[in-house]
């Protein structure tokens, strides 16, 4: 189950689908693409957003609250959703 999650394609459809998600809410490119990784190292399959919340932001130039953490980490959710949805597609497998 978990190998389809290290496959790059996923990976470079959940990127697109959350850069253009954080765009439409007035987030930047720069900061999405920053933000990614953090995301995607703590909020994981369980779509828990407290490691995340937790993690310390060394390194980042954008200061954010609790709230913009939390719209930040469902926005994240909700773009794996998309991404996974059309990764199915993609590659023929019917989507639950």
């Amino acid at each position: 189950m978990s190998e389809f999650l290290k496959d790059e394609r996923l990976l470079k459809v959940h990127l697109n689908v959350f850069v253009m998600f954080m765009g439409r809410d007035g987030y930047s490119d720069i900061m999405s693409t920053e933000e990614f990784p953090r995301l995607r190292e703590t909020v994981k399959l369980d779509a828990c957003p407290k490691a995340y919340l937790h993690l310390q932001r060394t390194g980042s130039r954008f200061a954010l609250d609790r709230r913009k953490k939390m719209e930040i980490a469902e926005i994240y959710h909700k773009a794996g959703e998309h991404a996974f949805y059309g990764y199915c597609k993609a590659v023929g497998i019917k989507p639950k």
